[in-house]
This record gives structure tokens, C-alpha cells and sequence, in this order.
């Protein structure tokens, strides 16, 4: 087997170091959380980190998600 040419293994290093920078930004942009809290999983708890809002939705029998009001701690 021939062994890669140098500039190949910067593109896929760019490539990576890339998509690790898209990710960190997008968890910067998109700040809600989603937070399992049955064993079951069938209730959810989302928190807003903006608006420092929660709110809780359960799955009911049919699968269809039924959502809580949302909450304010302060």
C-alpha cells in the first residue's frame, strides 16, 4: 500500500478540527438541554439556559407527547 501525501492528512485534520469547532459553537447557539427523568423515559424535562426556563412533557400510551407549563425559577 502507498503511504498518504502529507497535504492529505492536513485536509482530514482541517476537516476534523472543523467539525469539532461547528459543534462547540452550535452548543453554543442552541442552549436547551434535554434531561430524561423516568427510567422509563417517557418524561421529559427541558431547560432553556437563555431564559433559565423549564418545562416538562410526558409521553402518554399512545406516544404522544403531552406538554407541562413551563416554569420559571426566579
Amino acid at each position: 500500500m502507498t503511504e498518504r501525501p502529507a497535504i492529505d492528512r492536513f485536509i482530514i485534520g482541517a476537516a476534523i478540527a472543523a467539525l469539532a469547532v461547528a459543534a462547540l459553537f452550535a452548543h453554543v447557539v442552541f442552549p436547551r438541554y434535554e434531561f430524561r427523568v423516568n427510567p422509563d423515559g417517557t418524561a421529559i424535562v427541558v431547560h432553556d439556559r437563555w431564559s433559565g426556563k423549564f418545562q416538562r412533557a410526558v409521553y402518554d400510551e399512545t406516544g404522544r407527547v403531552k406538554p407541562m407549563d413551563v416554569f420559571t425559577p426566579f
